[in-house]
């Protein structure tokens, strides 16, 4: 993944207890500045943080992680009864392999929730954290209250509750399938497009 790096940013693999992190970071910090750790949203890396990082202050020095199993991160099951514990340990076990005792936390959705599960592990070693469009600490059920109950019996409120069908249906679609031919659905609902229309900067897309 070293072909889509900015000017400015580098990526190291990190060994720490639990699993090889991938981390970026600018080339220019080297191991000075306030650390800052940025922690990704669901279908994402670190490669999203790259511009932010290049435009902040010399006096901080950023840290964008992959989580498991996205990005160069090493994959490894996660255990859902946990919520997002998972994910908060391996960023604690990064930090700790980094030799970061404390830390500002910047998190983006998915990676928000993490960051807050973090931080209720861990309280003594964020210096501060900044959240956007977080969800819940114990995962992508609808819940409540600092004990993460669920909000109804069935998980109603739970992101995947609003996908659309259509979506839905088409991830099942075969390859061999191929395109539906003329299907104004699959253009707009594909997963194909959802992932060009929300998670990737615009290009011109090959046809293939």
């Amino acid at each position: 993944m070293t072909e889509h790096l900015l000017d400015g940013i580098e990526a190291v693999d990190v060994d720490t207890d639990r699993l090889r992190v991938r981390v970026l970071k600018r080339t220019a910090d080297g191991d000075s500045g306030r650390p800052l750790v940025f922690v990704h949203g669901n279908c994402s890396s670190g490669l999203f943080f790259q511009r932010l990082m290049l435009d902040l202050p010399a006096e901080l020095r950023p840290l964008a992680l992959d989580l498991r199993g996205y990005g160069g991160s090493e994959t490894k099951p996660v255990d859902a009864t946990r919520g997002l514990a998972d994910f908060a340990d391996d960023v604690w076990a990064a930090c700790d392999a980094l030799g970061l005792e404390q830390v500002d936390l910047f998190g983006w959705s998915m990676g928000a929730g993490v960051v807050m599960q973090a931080i209720i592990d861990r309280p003594g070693r964020v210096r501060s954290a900044t959240l956007q469009s977080p969800i819940s600490p114990y995962g992508y059920g609808g819940t409540k209250d600092a004990d993460g109950q669920l909000c109804f019996p069935d998980g109603a409120g739970a992101g995947a509750g609003a996908a659309n069908p259509r979506f839905v249906e088409l991830l099942g679609l075969d390859e061999a399938d191929g395109t539906p031919e003329g299907d104004a659905s699959f253009e707009s609902a594909s997963p194909r497009a959802t992932l060009r229309g929300f998670y990737l900067a615009p290009r011109a897309w090959p046809t293939q």
